[in-house]
């Protein structure tokens, strides 16, 4: 028998990074790592380094994973939303500083 996939937003809600939201989806539809590797144009082990946080993803291979995966590049970039990355928030704090003392 076959294992049960889970519903997509229980993948997503377990990973807290790119390399985790990749690897919950790919083995969720259970996709062999080479398989997805070739077809995203990047090595196996590249694949690999960025499921286990040894690798950060930039843009162009988020495009690509994305692309894959049925995703914006901004899920896989941002896993956790980009207002909880901490340079936005800096720049936030920094901007609402400004407007207190410009009145």
């Amino acid at each position: 028998m076959k294992p049960k996939l889970k519903k997509p937003l229980d993948v997503f809600r377990s990973a807290t990074t790119a390399g985790s939201l990749v690897k919950s989806w790919r083995t969720n539809f259970e996709i062999p790592q080479d398989d997805m590797a070739f077809a995203c144009g990047i090595s196996q082990a590249n694949l690999s380094a960025i499921e286990n946080g040894r690798r950060d993803v930039g843009p162009r291979i988020a495009l690509r994973l994305a692309a894959f995966m049925g995703l914006s590049p901004e899920i896989i970039l941002y896993p956790n939303g980009f207002d909880a990355e901490p340079e936005f928030k800096e720049v936030k704090k920094r901007k609402e500083k400004l407007e207190s003392i410009a009145g």
